[in-house]
């Protein structure tokens, strides 16, 4: 079986984050996993955290920016023999919520408008390619608002930075509206690896075989309630 964590921050893109994306690939190989999304934040605080490195004014500055630790896992992966998938964590300007994209290239995001400044998932969800997919992220803890979730694929059923009552709440949501269940780390910093994602009998080494195994349901998800690290923060 092959093993794909689908929630990933890395330092490079996130100032709570504290590996940068090749360290990440690099630990991710030594303890089993094949593959790991980057989804760094997308929201308005990536502008005030990183506003010395960008022009506000310039998309492609912004992007560029963006993506950055996406390459720096993608460039150790090719050493080593290990997928890395582009991908995000949106949340819209005034908004709480979060939504994992999934299926993007990089150059897709030069193409797109600036994601957060989207009013909602709807308009989010018809601005992207066909072939992409929106998971809503952690739905379940504090501050989050319920909206029923028919402009998304699936459901992060298990996070790994959520307590299990939410996250068995997240599954509750997701089986009554049949949204198929996702999980991941929601990795941001060491030690707190591979405490989530997918198992499936299909090697995934781009978009098309990673969105294939999601609308197949050919996977299951990956729980270890034991070592959650929202046990470490207020939950």
């Amino acid at each position: 079986m092959y093993k794909y964590d689908l929630h990933i921050h890395t330092a490079e893109g996130d100032i709570v984050a504290n590996v940068s994306g090749a360290e990440i690939v690099k630990k991710y190989k030594e303890i089993g996993y094949d593959g790991v999304v980057i989804t760094d934040h997308y929201f308005s605080s990536f502008y005030k955290w990183f506003k010395d490195d960008i022009n506000l004014d310039d998309k492609t500055s912004i992007i560029d920016r963006y993506l950055r630790g996406y390459y720096s896992a993608l460039n150790e992966a090719e050493k080593i023999g290990f997928t890395v998938l582009c991908g995000a964590e949106v949340r819209f300007d005034g908004t709480p919520n979060d939504y994992l994209v999934y299926g993007l290239n990089p150059e897709d995001f030069y193409n797109l408008p600036l994601l957060n400044r989207l009013k909602n998932v709807e308009e989010l969800s018809n601005v992207l390619p066909d072939s992409a997919l929106i998971v809503q992220a952690h739905p379940f803890r504090d501050q989050m608002t319920v909206c029923t979730p028919n402009h998304v694929f699936g459901i992060e059923g298990y996070n790994a930075g959520t307590p299990k009552f939410r996250n068995e709440m997240a599954k509750s949501f997701a089986k009554f509206y049949n949204k198929p269940i996702l999980s991941g780390t929601d990795f941001h910093c060491s030690p707190n690896f591979a405490l989530g994602g997918i198992t499936t009998d299909k090697k995934i080494n781009n978009n098309k075989d990673f969105i294939e195994v999601l609308k197949s349901g050919n996977y299951s998800i990956i729980e270890t309630f034991e070592k959650q690290w929202w046990q470490y923060e207020n939950p």
